[in-house]
């Protein structure tokens, strides 16, 4: 019943499936070495058991340790010169001082779902010790990415000589590792999935190996041969205590539970991207209307306008520049975004701050500006009234004058013709 949730949860597919191929690479030169040996005996039963091909450099072609990625980059190239259906898909590293301690764990338990956009882009499981990444056993998808990667390794000294290489092709794959280019394609996993330290404590650390553990690695050990062989024996024993079948085992649900953590994390990654590219746009927007409203304004010399023009145009790139990020978003490109959403909504809010108090001070002097021309409105009004008040009154006092005059004519006039009246009538008595 578990080997089939198994099977469902991580694609067991049947190893000669040409669309499920794995291959092992070492390498082993110089002069016989049992315990090496003995070591590379190890893999062998593994790979009759699980179908694996292996293929192993015995002759060292470069100085120190450069001739591991020269190897590796080699059996990549020869992979994709293949058609694409008779390739390996993936190739797994195991530095020689490596030996298999449960034949029962399958290299292909390891491997990333492809039900996944972001886990369909990693190219390299790798794992990290104390010192930092450690290459002794990883494995690799066949791909253009990774012959890049292992071109830039074997280049790297040549190409950086400055750079300080403390663990040679280790240290110049690690640098790679960490640039912008690669780290997508990068699945950094539990170093106990294949890459555990030797240790003879009873209770090993969580770098050290642990009973039913798929191996045990002798990376910087002391006392290798004696060590290593111990060792050996453990491995070629095949006793229950380490060579566990895989279903009285934790590691599949711990494998499950790493790629569910990878792909919500990616998957927030990528949400939050797309919220806040929105919320940066619908910022720009915003700015762009205040920068429009003021452009032609004496405000556009001030250091808020122009701090915010710049802040826009910061944005602007970014927004403009943010395409080729898709689906390789890293967490650097969460941290710009949202810098430059605060750098740009602090200008904006500064200026609008500036913009409110030029505002407010228009107002108040339009206020006071209408307030004058009422009040000299009102002054004209008055005026105006007391203008024409004085004009009805004066109209007033020509017409009593003129009526006046008008009376006083008559009664002249009146008089007149008594007086005419009066003289008749006297002229008649005489």
């Amino acid at each position: 019943m578990l080997e089939e949730k198994l099977r469902v949860l991580f694609r067991k597919a049947d190893l000669h499936d040409e669309q499920a191929r794995i291959g092992k690479i070492s390498i082993l030169y110089g002069g016989t070495k049992l315990h090496y040996e003995r070591a590379l005996q190890s893999h062998k039963r593994h790979n009759r058991q699980h179908g694996y091909p292996m293929f192993v450099q015995r002759a060292d072609v470069l100085d120190g340790y450069w001739t591991k990625p020269a190897f590796i980059h080699y059996m990549i190239l020869r992979e994709l010169r293949k058609p694409e259906s008779q390739r390996l898909q993936w190739l797994f590293w195991f530095d020689a001082d490596t030996i298999i301690l449960n034949y029962n764990v399958p290299l292909e338990i390891f491997l990333p779902p492809e039900d996944h956009e972001g886990l369909r882009n990693i190219n390299i499981l790798i794992s990290d010790d104390w010192n930092g990444l450690n290459n002794g056993i990883f494995g690799i998808r066949v791909s253009r990415y990774a012959a890049e990667l292992f071109a830039g390794i074997l280049a790297f000294r040549d190409f950086e000589p400055e750079t300080e290489l403390v663990f040679q092709d280790q240290s110049a794959m690690e640098v790679l590792l960490k640039r912008r280019k690669s780290i997508n394609h990068v699945a950094k996993v539990p170093q106990r999935w294949f890459n555990a330290y030797a240790t003879d404590d009873e209770r090993p650390g969580s770098s050290f190996v642990h009973p039913g553990d798929f191996l045990v690695h002798f990376a910087g050990t002391g006392a290798r041969d004696i060590r290593m062989n111990k060792w050996a024996d453990k491995s070629e024993q095949l006793n229950y205590k380490w060579n566990t079948p895989l279903t009285h085992l934790k590691l599949p649900e711990e494998i499950q539970r790493f790629w569910n953590r990878t792909k919500s994390v990616w998957d927030a990654r990528q949400n939050h991207w797309v919220k806040g590219t929105k919320h940066l746009q619908a910022s720009i927007f915003n700015a762009n209307i205040t920068l429009n409203e003021w452009r032609t304004t004496p405000q556009n010399e001030s250091n808020n306008f122009l701090s915010l023009a710049k802040a826009q145009e910061t944005a602007e790139y970014f927004i403009g520049n943010s395409t080729k990020y898709n689906g390789e978003i890293i967490k650097e490109d969460l941290h710009q975004l949202g810098k430059i959403v605060m750098g740009l909504e602090n200008a904006h809010r500064l200026f609008s701050n500036d913009a409110a108090k030029i505002k407010a001070s228009i107002e108040e002097a339009r206020k006071k500006k209408e307030e004058e021309q009422r009040k000299k409105e009102e002054e004209q009004r008055k005026k105006e009234e007391e203008e024409k008040k004085e004009g009805e009154r004066r109209k007033k006092e020509e017409e009593r004058k003129k009526q006046e005059e008008e009376e006083q004519m008559k009664k002249e006039e009146q008089r007149k013709e008594e007086d005419l009246e009066e003289q008749t009538e006297r002229r008649r008595s005489k």
